[in-house]
């Protein structure tokens, strides 16, 4: 009998529990580093990519950060025109995305002549982007612990085009609106009554606060 209550009160408690969470975010997808070449898909050819659709796709840096913006984000980046060297400008005119000096995942890096996308950040400070090169490379990937030692070139900074997610939170958990007393219970638990003892005490047995019918037994 006693295992039986308590079965019963932890399966109402928990049946409270269950119907009283409610998550408060939709959990993000984390952050997928593109560390090999692109392979068709739409956001680097023509079917999506701006700079494919005029004729200057890859091997091409703006066409590749281009086309890696719209993977990461799902939608087409504000900077659809000029070349490497005028990206930081155009964003920094137009106020389309945030920029700094701070390396992000997702960034794009700007150099006078280049631009790359920030893929890993290491705790060594390396940065890994992902790049291609107008009239060379299709695709490579490189390592840097100094951004302005690319090429020879002068080094603007990032600009901050990926939609980072939100952190994820826990789930809140509200408190059931009342509380159980196990107390409550122990007069059932003390002894077992017959059918006959249950009826000659016009019910006092169940009733907690009662105990005249329990010391005459």
């Amino acid at each position: 009998m006693r295992k039986l209550i308590k079965n019963s009160i932890l399966t109402v408690l928990l049946t409270i529990i269950v119907l009283s969470v409610f998550p408060t975010t939709v959990f993000a997808d984390e952050f997928e580093p593109r560390l090999t070449a692109p392979n068709g898909e739409p956001y680097y050819t023509s079917e999506l990519n701006t700079y494919s659709q005029t004729g200057y796709g890859m091997p091409n840096c703006v066409a590749y950060a281009f086309g890696r913006i719209y993977e990461l984000n799902g939608e087409k980046p504000k900077i659809d025109r000029g070349n490497a060297g005028e990206w930081w400008f155009i964003n920094k005119y137009n106020n389309y995305y945030e920029y700094g000096s701070e390396p992000r995942l997702g960034a794009i890096a700007c150099w006078s002549g280049h631009v790359a996308v920030v893929e890993e950040i290491a705790e060594d400070g390396a940065i890994t982007v992902s790049e291609s090169h107008w009239g060379g490379t299709y695709f490579n990937t490189s390592v840097y612990y100094d951004m302005y030692a690319h090429y020879g070139q002068s080094f603007y900074g990032y600009i901050y085009a990926y939609n980072e997610p939100e952190p994820e939170e826990e789930p809140v958990v509200k408190e059931p609106s009342y509380k159980m007393e196990e107390a409550y219970f122990e007069p059932q638990e003390m002894t077992c009554f017959t059918a006959l003892e249950f009826a000659q005490s016009n019910n006092t047995i169940m009733n907690p606060n009662t105990n005249s019918l329990l010391n005459t037994l």
